[in-house]
């Protein structure tokens, strides 16, 4: 369970450990868009790693990692079919970020040695949820910053004008930046000074 939590919040791939910062700043413009590439791609690489399991032992040594890839291809290329016949709106928004959940999964998996079914799935599910949380956190505070509202839905009416520097890459560049400091000074880490 300990690597669950570490991936959600500790270890968390794009606020602490920097990864996937293209969709955090190009697709988190709004809470929806980010929560919904969140988990298409938390659910595309918890399917992979089970899939992975199952045939790892029928597979020669040292070729799991390229199975486990074309496996998150042909998941990808099949929930990319079924968004596009079901919401093709969401699919025009997420644009080549959703195809890009392949090259997501690969900087978000650390296949370190041979693990039991159960650690392996809470560590990828910790930071798959992570993965989602950190998107959807950036995605409100832009979304509320730049439109005053907060998945969709009117928060804040009246005199102050939105702020739109939050929507582009310039301002989502600078949010996840200060999110990542708020993270850091939660987690008492960070500000360490390495030779």
């Amino acid at each position: 369970m300990k690597t669950f939590w570490e991936g959600l919040i500790k270890k968390n791939p794009v606020l602490v450990l920097a990864l996937g910062l293209m969709p955090a700043v190009a697709i988190a413009r709004t809470a929806a868009d980010g929560l919904a590439l969140g988990l298409i791609t938390t659910a595309v690489f918890l399917v992979a790693a089970m899939i992975r399991f199952v045939l790892a032992p029928a597979m020669p040594g040292g070729s799991s990692r390229i199975l486990e890839g074309l496996i998150v291809v042909v998941l990808t290329v099949l929930v990319y079919g079924l968004l596009f016949t079901a919401n093709p709106g969401l699919v025009a928004r997420l644009g080549i970020f959703l195809p890009l959940i392949v090259a997501n999964t690969w900087l978000l998996h650390n296949s370190s040695g041979l693990r039991s079914f159960g650690s392996a799935l809470l560590e990828i599910a910790g930071k798959g949820l992570g993965f989602a949380l950190a998107l959807v956190l950036i995605g409100v505070v832009r979304e509320f910053l730049g439109y005053g509202a907060v998945f969709g839905q009117q928060v804040v009416t009246g005199a102050l004008p939105p702020m739109s520097l939050a929507l582009g890459v310039p301002g989502g560049l600078i949010i996840v930046g200060l999110l990542m400091a708020l993270v850091n000074v939660i987690c008492k880490q960070g500000g360490e000074y390495h030779d």
